[in-house]
């Protein structure tokens, strides 16, 4: 059976991509989605009238639209819509890094949460641990994947947990890879945060995974935020969406090996 076939016959499957559609876009109408699922419009109205009751979207006349969201989750939504392609192309090259039975860590960020679209629809058994309520909330709904939220004090403008608690779990588990993003990326500073609460469950994650893996949207490479994070001779891949002229070479002699993942625009030819 193919995956449009899969994804018609099964409702957990359809309302997941449902739900990242309307996460992207806003709002949606039946007609497009039934194009996108394949399936028929009465299928796509009662989903729709599902995920309404469950406090996921609002219906509308012929469709769908974003509920109203918490000022947390609103800073989070404009963040993602920013550079979208692009995080959606990184997401997708680092979802492909891991293979069934990693132990994984997340920290929180849109990148994050773009990788956590790909894994929450994704066949691979993983054990994720997470510092991001949100990406937590969404993995959990895949259950292929084992979930764990690090404890701690929650952040409103980032739905991050962090503090003692988080980092006194973080010591506690032994990960494959660490999949991080953050505010900026220079071959200087690593890994750099505004945050210094970010900054260190970051570093203690990278210190617990045999493989640290920076995902870096082009526009936050030579910046370099506030505070180190985790230094670049602990960072082991770079997922990036474009690496800017010049910067190869001194990538390469930092013993980091490099994905490049070119956004695809809409139109464009795969």
């Amino acid at each position: 059976m193919d995956s449009s076939s899969a994804n018609r016959r099964n409702p957990i499957a359809r309302r997941r991509i449902l739900r990242r559609e309307l996460a992207v876009r806003g709002a949606v109408s039946v007609a497009e989605l039934s194009d996108i699922l394949g399936a028929s419009a009465a299928t796509i109205r009662r989903d729709l009238d599902a995920l309404a009751r469950e406090g996921v979207l609002e219906r509308a006349h012929g469709g769908a639209a974003a509920r109203n969201l918490r000022p947390a989750e609103e800073a989070l939504a404009v963040r993602e819509r920013k550079d979208i392609e692009e995080k959606q192309s990184i997401a997708h090259a680092a979802a492909g890094l891991l293979k069934s039975g990693d132990t994984v860590f997340m920290n929180d960020g849109s990148t994050i949460m773009a990788v956590a679209r790909e894994l929450a629809v994704a066949e691979v058994e993983l054990f994720v641990v997470t510092s991001a309520v949100n990406v937590a909330h969404l993995l959990a709904e895949n259950s292929r994947l084992t979930v764990c939220l690090l404890g701690g004090f929650v952040r409103r403008s980032s739905l991050a947990t962090s503090g003692t608690f988080a980092e006194t779990m973080l010591e506690q588990f032994n990960a494959d890879v660490a999949l991080l993003s953050s505010d900026g990326f220079s071959l200087s500073e690593g890994l750099s945060y505004a945050n210094a609460d970010d900054a260190s469950v970051s570093r203690k994650m990278a210190l617990r995974a045999k493989r640290c893996v920076a995902l870096v949207t082009s526009p936050k490479f030579e910046w370099n935020a506030r505070l180190t994070g985790v230094p670049i001779g602990e960072v082991d891949d770079l997922v990036t969406d474009a690496v800017p002229a010049g910067l190869h070479e001194e990538l390469a002699e930092a013993a980091i090996s490099v994905i490049e993942a070119p956004a695809m625009r809409a139109g464009q030819a795969a």
